[in-house]
């Protein structure tokens, strides 16, 4: 079994807005959507190198330690 959805709300810099990981059909647990205030925020994925967050536009305000929290998260939730 893998992580279907989780919702929550999450502090950024401008304030708290909610977050919300997906997974669409037919993803199968390797592949989910970012979604921030209902606006598309880009991919979690399992690639060849492990598990990362890509960002529709990169943005620097987040590094990767910010970041971290939600592919470890994904790490315990889906199958490998």
């Amino acid at each position: 079994m893998y992580l279907v959805s989780i919702t929550f709300i999450g502090a950024f810099p401008d304030g708290n807005k909610i977050v919300s990981i997906t997974s669409p059909n037919g993803g199968g647990g390797r592949t989910y959507h970012l979604m921030v205030d209902n606006s598309y925020w880009g991919i979690i994925g399992y690639y060849t190198t492990g598990w990362q967050v890509r960002l529709q536009n990169p943005n620097p305000d987040y590094c990767a330690g910010d970041l971290e929290p939600l592919l470890d998260y994904i790490r315990y939730q889906a199958i490998d």
